[in-house]
């Protein structure tokens, strides 16, 4: 198997807001770089809680200068932090100058990272749709994998069960080496999962073809599947694969539930602007409502 994998981890970085949840995402980093002396970059942008406009006056340097001192107040107590955890190689990183998913994506080819780990809030319905998700934009422009927590720090409890996504598109493949190289690491069981998304039930009523169409992609599935998961078991790993029918998103996040997996591993296509607004993004939508840690991957840039 060829592609991303975590089999060692030297750079992490790890995006801040200062918020407890954040607090919970360096911790997780913090045992990760435990386990191979990794160091952790420390990344906050400074940022306005008002947009700029066409306001009269300017915002005074004063205001600025104060939050660059409370913002250096705090990046000197998460290093402290991560130096007691255990974390000899810290760097803060201050950025004023661009947009959150913008940094991380300049800061992770720039120090060459392995992976980003970040917390995410977990929003649904009309707030998630105001305030949006800087993680998901992460997730969507990072181009190197990224780890999203949520209230739990990753390692408190060991990593037994890996849930794998899969709709065998070369970003999910990426996704499984990403995920056999994790589960070597911990000697975990990999699940790995494909959902069928499937037509409305109306559907069916207006042609039988449909149902034809749905029955051939089924059996097909099943093939893609079982090779697949025979591809993993090579690798040494224990394995079971998992049809399902349904939303992905849900079903992803509903068979975490089930199998009390401790974390899902899937690729992401990176869509952006209108492709993503008319295709929307499953990793998106899991990540949104797992009930466990998400590692994504997405496609390259070529």
């Amino acid at each position: 198997m060829k592609g991303t994998t975590l089999s060692s981890i030297r750079k992490i970085i790890v995006p801040t807001d200062f918020s407890e949840l954040s607090d919970v995402a360096a911790r997780s980093a913090a045992w990760l770089a435990a386990l191979d002396a990794a160091s952790i970059h420390l990344l906050h942008v400074i940022r306005l809680p008002l947009l700029h406009t066409t306001y009269d006056e300017n915002i005074p340097e004063s205001v600025w200068e104060k939050l660059r001192q409370a913002t250096r107040e705090q990046m000197d107590r998460i290093s402290r932090d991560l130096r007691d955890a255990g974390v000899s190689d810290v760097h803060p990183i201050v950025s004023e100058h661009r947009q959150p998913a913008e940094a991380v994506a300049h800061w992770a080819r720039a120090l060459d990272a392995d992976l980003v780990v970040m917390a995410t809030h977990g929003r649904t319905g009309l707030k998630h749709a105001l305030l949006g998700s800087v993680t998901e934009r992460i997730v969507r422009s990072s181009p190197i994998p990224v780890l999203s927590v949520k209230d739990r720090v990753l390692g408190e409890k060991p990593i037994r069960r890996l849930l794998v996504a899969t709709d065998f598109s070369p970003q999910a493949k990426r996704a499984v080496v990403l995920a056999c190289s994790f589960a070597k690491r911990f000697g975990a069981h990999v699940d790995l999962v494909h959902v069928l998304n499937e037509s409305p039930d109306y559907v069916a009523f207006l042609s039988e073809e449909v149902i034809a169409f749905e029955t051939r992609a089924g059996a097909m599935a099943e093939e893609h599947l079982a090779a697949a998961g025979k591809a993993i078991e090579a690798e040494g790993l224990p394995v079971e694969t998992h049809l399902r029918k349904g939303i992905p998103g849900e079903v992803l996040a509903s068979e975490a539930g089930r199998l009390e997996s401790d974390l899902i591993v899937m690729g992401t296509h990176g869509f952006s602007g209108f492709a993503h607004l008319t295709l929307g993004s499953v990793a998106e939508r899991t990540l949104r409502l797992a009930p466990c840690p998400v590692l994504t991957t997405r496609a390259t840039e070529e």
